[in-house]
């Protein structure tokens, strides 16, 4: 009687399941028609998805275990269990017999670019000797492309077959294991995991260096909890807040910082001292009676706490990761995009394992940055992760645009940070300028207008906002003194970020939105700041944002949503507390940008919303504006997008300027005419002596188009160097024109002279850089064929020059 043995399949389940069971019937029909031993597959009575948690049916009395092996089996798959097992079994069956057996037999369904685990390299013996395709595609591809890779497929298929006759009949079986023994299988895939841990922790450094400032958390308990009164705990007790948390608030707001803080914590093992002479790992004991659950000592004495205690959640490896490219790394990607030279010694698996077990969290920053048609994909990516691993921490950045708040439920627990203290603002700015004297000296300038200006300090209590207010003081010109209203305006603008370029492929309709100008964001901004003056500018009701943003003016505007979303993701004026609540950064920020619609925002009644909501800041402001208007110079517009000259956009279309499609003129005082009207002239048209055009061609706005004709007089070109949008001229009857040089320096396409003396064609036409047509109208004899070629040396046969005969009728 020809015996049968059992064999079970470890994969990653849900994933290629229709691929995985094509490779296996292949497998099987082998199995069935070969001269050697039988086997039968192990599987579950009612088919359902495999839990990585309980492992695959049947590893842990199957006479050979098929494991598919890849990044997802290793990351996401019941890898861990299944090989706790199996390394299990392979130790007791050598503790019976001396010999250990070996019930694994490892395949390559993807090939895994990260270093095998130990025990998975040791039952690795069948890669030897297989086609190239084998280790470079895998099997799912060979499966996929059976008709392309049948020849290796075959080879392939035949060593499995053999392989696992040799393995049943060559070695001693591996002992089975009930249920419970299966259960309490210590983990085998992490042996090497410790001393990579620690290579990793050389390797990855924070980002950021942290703030020179102690931070507060503005924290609020769960939602059913309803208006709780905030409690300002130090940024040091945030683990102990919860698992999961989401970090709250608008852009520049210092989240990077803090997360790389957090991460600093984790990796240092010594203490760390912040300002005030506190350590972040002690805390006081009025600050631990603010949080749910924790008893601070009695007798006066600080808490010991250990390196284990001050690292985060007692995780020592931090997964800081930034979605600032669009997505998130996945999880065979964090230890590349984190520590990439120590990409090459990372055991497949290792990051999984780590988050895993808990010993390693995530902080999850630049969210904002993704673009808003990939933004739910990155959200249900990080949803899943984290109920893939329930119990590693995790921390996310956000300014609340695009949260999936209905998912988050009571597991996550929303905290924000609390705005710079006025001390806190000297503090910062003291250690940005301590680099170089310009900043000391623009310190000196700028800390007295902070002390007696309210507003000016209010907008800079954000990092961002104050950096920037130091990098404008320095930036003026001395001894001249900067105006106030410029200065708000930088503490204002300081996130402003502009539209993400796009690739130069053709937009596929509906799928994502087209960017919002600036123009359009300044004037949402200013009309959601007036609409909302009577309101608290942190609990801004969600309806009332978007009726403000809501312009019935404009047919083609863009949706209220997608306003918002910009105003909070690129202007960083706004932000999203909660699921039905819209804020802004600060009350004097939302000043700011009422008094600049106010004044620069055509058909605003400035004095109707004063005397509606009196407010002797928004006032004196609003005078600055428009006295700052009215002044001589150049205007400098408000919100100028950092890294670029400022440009004046009021917040209301401009009235339209006067225009005309063609003009024409017989004389200098005509065209002095239209110069000062301001009107732009498209195609300009001189008949007859025409004096002073190279000084005022060259001043016209829009001319693209110009004609000269009935000037026997003209013999030379005008001066065509300053007309930057001309592209055509045009000579009529004008017979003694010859000097054509003045083309050489302009931007002119385009030239027609008729009519055009019997002469060759001059040579300066060749050195016209732009010049690329050229037609000359001649009477009488037909021209020279030698006229029409360029000189000899010439390398290029541009512009292309014809001459065309007119009769003489």
């Amino acid at each position: 009687m020809v015996p049968v043995y059992r064999y079970a399949v470890s994969y990653a389940h849900g994933r290629d399941e229709a691929w995985v069971a094509r490779f296996l019937d292949e497998l099987r029909r082998r199995l069935e028609t070969g001269d050697g031993p039988r086997f039968h597959r192990l599987v579950p009575p009612a088919f359902s998805d495999g839990d990585p948690g309980k492992g695959s049916y049947g590893t842990r009395t199957a006479d050979v275990v098929l494991a598919l092996c890849s990044p997802a089996y290793f990351n996401e798959g019941p890898a861990q269990r299944d090989w706790a097992v199996l390394a299990l079994r392979r130790s007791l069956g050598q503790a019976r017999t001396g010999v250990a057996p070996q019930p694994a037999l490892p395949l390559v369904w993807e090939p895994v670019e990260r270093r095998l685990p130990g025990p998975v390299m040791t039952a690795d013996v069948f890669s030897a000797g297989q086609p190239a395709e084998y280790r470079s595609l895998g099997l799912a591809l060979l499966t996929m492309q059976a008709p392309r890779y049948r020849q290796a497929l075959d080879r392939v298929l035949n060593g499995i077959v053999a392989r696992m006759a040799e393995m049943v009949t060559v070695q001693a079986p591996a002992p089975e294991l009930d249920e419970r023994s299966a259960e309490d299988a210590p983990d085998a895939l992490s042996a090497d995991d410790a001393a990579f841990t620690e290579r990793f922790r050389k390797e990855v450094v924070p980002a950021l260096p942290p703030l020179p400032v102690a931070r507060t958390l503005a924290s609020r308990g769960p939602a059913d909890a309803g208006h709780t009164p905030e409690h300002a705990l130090p940024t040091e007790l945030l683990p102990r807040l919860g698992r999961r948390i989401v970090l709250v608030g608008p852009a520049g707001a210092g989240h990077s910082t803090e997360l790389a803080r957090l991460a600093a914590r984790a990796l240092d093992g010594a203490s760390e001292r912040v300002p005030g002479g506190t350590v972040p790992g002690q805390v006081t004991a009025g600050a631990l009676q603010e949080v749910p659950g924790v008893r601070p000592r009695t007798d006066g004495a600080p808490a010991a706490r250990t390196a284990a205690d001050r690292a985060p959640w007692g995780c020592r490896v931090p997964f800081v990761l930034s979605a600032r490219s669009g997505a998130l790394p996945r999880l065979d990607g964090m230890v590349p995009t984190l520590a990439p030279l120590a990409a090459a010694q990372e055991p497949a698996g290792w990051a999984s394992r780590r988050l895993r077990s808990g010993q390693a969290f995530l902080a999850v920053d630049d969210l904002d940055a993704v673009p808003a048609s990939n933004r739910a994909a990155v959200w249900e990516w990080l949803l899943h992760l984290l109920e893939a691993h329930p119990d590693a921490p995790c921390v996310i950045a956000t300014n609340g645009t695009g949260v999936p708040w209905s998912r988050l439920g009571d597991t996550f627990r929303v905290v924000g940070l609390t705005p710079l203290y006025p001390d806190d603002v000297r503090a910062l700015l003291d250690s940005r300028a301590a680099a170089s004297p310009e900043d000391r000296q623009a310190l000196g300038a700028l800390l007295p207008r902070c002390d007696s200006d309210p507003l000016l300090v209010g907008v800079a209590d954000r990092p961002a906002a104050a950096a920037a207010l130091l990098r404008a003081t320095s930036a003026a010109a001395r001894p001249v003194r900067i105006p106030r209203h410029q200065l708000l305006r930088a503490g204002v603008s300081a996130v402003w970020r502009r539209p993400r370029v796009e690739t130069t492929a053709p937009p596929v309709p509906g799928l994502a939105a087209s960017p919002v100008p600036d123009s359009v964001l300044r004037a949402a901004s200013g009309r959601l700041a007036v609409a909302t003056l009577g309101l608290d500018d942190s609990h801004i009701p969600l309806r009332t944002a978007l009726s403000a943003l809501r312009d019935t003016g404009s047919p083609d505007s863009a949706s209220p949503e997608h306003l918002l979303a910009a105003l909070a993701d690129r202007a960083g004026v706004v932000f999203r507390p909660g699921p039905d609540t819209v804020a802004f950064p600060n009350p004097e920020v939302r000043t700011y940008l009422a008094a600049h619609h106010l004044a620069y925002a055509l058909g605003t009644d400035a004095d109707t919303v004063l005397r509606r909501h009196p407010s002797a800041e928004l006032a004196a402001l609003l005078a600055e504006l428009r006295a700052a208007e009215t002044s001589p110079g150049p205007v400098r517009s408000v919100l100028a997008t950092p890294g670029g000259s400022p440009r004046r956009l009021p917040a209301g279309s401009p009235p339209p300027r006067p225009a005309v499609r063609r003009a024409s003129v017989r004389s200098s005082a005509e065209v002095r005419a239209l110069l000062r009207a301001g009107t732009a002239v498209p195609a300009l048209r001189c008949t007859g002596p025409v004096d002073g055009l190279a000084e005022v061609l060259p001043r016209l706005p829009g001319l693209r188009s110009l004609v000269l004709a009935d000037d026997p007089s003209l013999v030379a070109l005008p001066e065509l160097a300053g007309c930057r949008s001309l592209r055509s001229v045009r000579v009529l009857r004008c017979p003694n024109l010859r000097d054509l040089t003045a083309l050489e320096s302009s931007a002119v396409m385009f030239l027609d002279i008729d009519p055009w003396p019997d002469l060759p064609v001059p040579d300066g036409l060749r050195r016209a850089l732009w010049l690329s047509r050229v037609n000359l109208v001649t009477v009488g004899s037909r021209p020279r064929p030698a006229a029409a070629v360029p000189p000899p040396g010439t390398d290029t046969l541009f512009p292309e020059i014809r001459m065309r005969r007119r009769r003489r009728n």
